[in-house]
């Protein structure tokens, strides 16, 4: 358990404050279950939406690994992003689902491959999907403040950080106790940020700090 109050008093800083972020102000609850099938915009091709299955679970996030596709490209996305959807999503507004880049098998075998994955799932249900927030209007991060941030290197890690930098929409988030190795510069309304107690709020775990 990693104590925020304290290690703000000890490092004499403040959080941002949490309307600054693109999450909701109640975390949704994370109801989905591993082995459930969604689609989901395939990460390295957007244009593409895919079949995917949840791998793993934790806080409000999932883990996600398109069907079709290898262990190497799984992915994590909250239950609130706006890219993931019930099946079926794609098929009523007239779209067809894709193959995942890379997909291992002739492409003429898809749609069979398609039927086999789909027969006999299960299927998340509609009401597990949550709405996606609206972005904040402006940028309001000022450096110094701390957040909770997704680990870019190994995603499945959420840490405390800091705004290293502010410019314009972008800020440079900092992982604090890190080298620079770990730094990434994101849109202010990135989906990997959160508001300092997000993971105390939703049973996700928070990686202490660093010590360089």
């Amino acid at each position: 358990y990693f104590d925020w109050d304290k290690y703000l008093k000890e490092t004499g800083s403040v959080s941002a404050p949490s309307e600054y972020f693109r999450q909701s102000k109640t975390p949704p609850t994370n109801e989905f279950q591993v082995g459930m099938k969604l689609e989901a915009r395939d990460p390295r091709n957007i244009a593409s939406v895919c079949v995917a299955s949840v791998i793993a679970t934790t806080g409000a996030r999932l883990r996600l690994r398109l069907d079709g596709s290898d262990n190497k490209n799984d992915f994590w996305r909250l239950v609130d992003s706006s890219d993931i959807q019930p099946v079926g999503t794609c098929e009523q507004a007239g779209d067809l689902l894709q193959p995942p880049l890379g997909y291992r098998m002739n492409a003429s075998s898809w749609p069979m491959f398609l039927l086999r994955t789909l027969t006999g799932s299960e299927l998340a249900p509609a009401v597990f999907f949550k709405k996606e927030p609206p972005p904040p209007p402006l940028n309001n991060f000022q450096v110094g403040m701390k957040i909770e941030a997704i680990d870019r290197k190994n995603p499945f890690l959420i840490c405390p950080a800091t705004i290293g930098d502010v410019r314009g929409d972008q800020i440079h988030i900092t992982f604090d106790g890190w080298s620079g190795t770990f730094d990434y510069w994101c849109k202010y309304d990135s989906r990997d940020i959160f508001p300092v107690g997000w993971c105390c709020l939703t049973g996700d775990v928070l990686q202490p700090p660093g010590n360089i």
